[in-house]
């Protein structure tokens, strides 16, 4: 165990970052996208007992695969429907991908220096951090991407890594639509000319396809437009017309705001790493060019679809220091106090911006929220006037339905019983049914009314 016990130190010293994933978490109300929905999901889960067949707002949700809805339903299932519950998954994975690129560093390029000094700048990274700290799938995806990268190499080392990999290599898949087949090209170098025979792989392949095979299977039997909806979510705004350029130069500017002063140093480890002639650097490449060449076709791409190359990134830009340090025959001792100055420096800058910006800020209760949990209490059909059904929904627990200002007085002229949410212009809308209603409850500019 001896020679494990730096590995278990330099673990410990990363797990003191949690405060920058959790404190505060659970403090300000969850946003309609994609908090509010995704924890109402993961809710539907707990409340159907079905795990497989996701639903919302009384209807089949198959935007996205069901392990990310997993891992938060059994957050909400031990700490309650709260933001705390909705937020914890993507917050701990987010921590433990810290540990994950530690460890994929140092199987990279044996290294716990570069390992170290790549996890500890992680948490700078602003969006991977924002979004590790909301209720969403990006941080869980970029955990899977991770973990399956360092399962693979393992288990391109040792066969008993073959199953666990296999494992979460189907997580991977399960957790957003067509974005891990992104993945392939890596796991083909990664697996290239290994000792193991085509046999050696039925077992896991097997697995992949019960887990992966068998809930596609099902959701095309339960859904006929399955299939249709998954391709055009997964390839969103995908296009041979599209404007190349216009997209690369979108791209760029999102991944340089989503990982802010690790973008140059970056993309100068994914180049200069290649001229090294090792098969980690060449990892790297593959992952970060298989996974920008879909995106420069569509003109969908947001900035948080960019978060899983963040850690590539990180890992590039302190794998190719190291490698060129090393090839310069520095001594080791003035490497790693180099990479991790360079680390230190450039996160402090970073994580002291982000922490006034989105960490250490004031609770926030939305008035969406406070309106919503009050109609929790009445029975009636509840209605809103506005953009925020998700919100809505998770602190109602009702069903919920969208009014135009034409079907608000519809429904004001009709006999029907009902709770509505609107603002001034919609009181203003049904004045002259003022004998038809009361109110309830205001919060800022919305009003809670019963419609009597």
């Amino acid at each position: 165990m001896k020679k494990y016990w730096p590995d278990v130190l330099i673990i410990l010293l990363l797990l003191f970052s949690a405060p920058v994933f959790f404190y505060k978490l659970g403090e300000s109300s969850l946003g309609s996208f994609d908090e509010a929905w995704y924890g109402d999901i993961a809710r539907n889960i707990l409340k159907t007992g079905d795990f497989l067949h996701l639903s919302w707002n009384g209807d089949a949700y198959i935007d996205h695969p069901p392990a990310g809805f997993w891992l938060i339903a059994i957050s909400e299932k031990i700490l309650g429907s709260n933001e705390l519950a909705v937020r914890f998954i993507p917050a701990f994975l987010g921590l433990l991908s810290m540990v994950v690129l530690f460890l994929l560093g140092k199987e990279f390029f044996n290294s716990r220096i570069v390992g170290f000094a790549s996890a500890l700048a992680l948490p700078s990274s602003f969006w991977f951090l924002f979004r590790a700290r909301s209720g969403n799938l990006d941080v869980i995806l970029t955990f899977f991407f991770l973990l399956t990268i360092y399962l693979a190499v393992k288990a391109s080392k040792e066969k008993k890594f073959l199953l666990p990999w296999s494992v979460s290599l189907s997580f991977l898949f399960l957790t957003k639509t067509l974005i891990p087949i992104t993945l392939i090209p890596p796991l083909i170098i990664i697996f290239w000319k290994t000792k193991y025979s085509i046999k050696e792989f039925f077992g896991p392949g097997v697995l992949f396809i019960l887990i992966v095979g068998g809930w596609l299977i099902n959701q095309l039997i339960y859904s006929p437009n399955f299939l249709s909806h998954y391709l055009g979510i997964g390839l969103p705004g995908v296009d041979v017309k599209t404007d190349f350029q216009a997209n690369f130069l979108l791209i760029k500017e999102y991944l340089h705001s989503g990982i802010g002063k690790w973008f140059w140093p970056g993309i100068l480890g994914i180049f200069g790493g290649v001229f090294f002639r090792r098969k980690s650097f060449i990892i790297l490449a593959a992952f970060f060019f298989s996974f920008l060449i879909p995106a420069i076709f569509s003109h969908k791409v947001h900035i948080w679809h960019l978060i899983p190359l963040h850690p590539i990134l990180i890992l590039a830009f302190f794998g190719f220091g190291f490698s060129l340090m090393e090839k310069l025959k520095i001594n080791r001792i003035i490497v790693g106090v180099v990479l991790i100055a360079v680390s230190i420096y450039f996160s402090g800058m970073q994580i002291r911006q982000a922490w006034f910006q989105f960490i250490n800020i004031p609770a926030f209760i939305s008035d969406e929220a406070i309106l919503s949990k009050e109609v929790s209490k009445y029975s009636e059909p509840f209605y809103i006037d506005g953009d925020f059904q998700q919100t809505a929904i998770f602190y109602s627990g009702k069903i919920v339905k969208k009014l135009s200002h034409g079907e608000i007085l519809a429904k004001f002229a009709g006999d029907e019983k009902f709770l509505l949410i609107t603002k001034q212009d919609g009181l203003e809308l049904v004045k002259q049914y003022k004998d038809k209603y009361e109110i309830l409850k205001t919060d800022r500019d919305k009003f809670l009314i019963l419609k009597k």
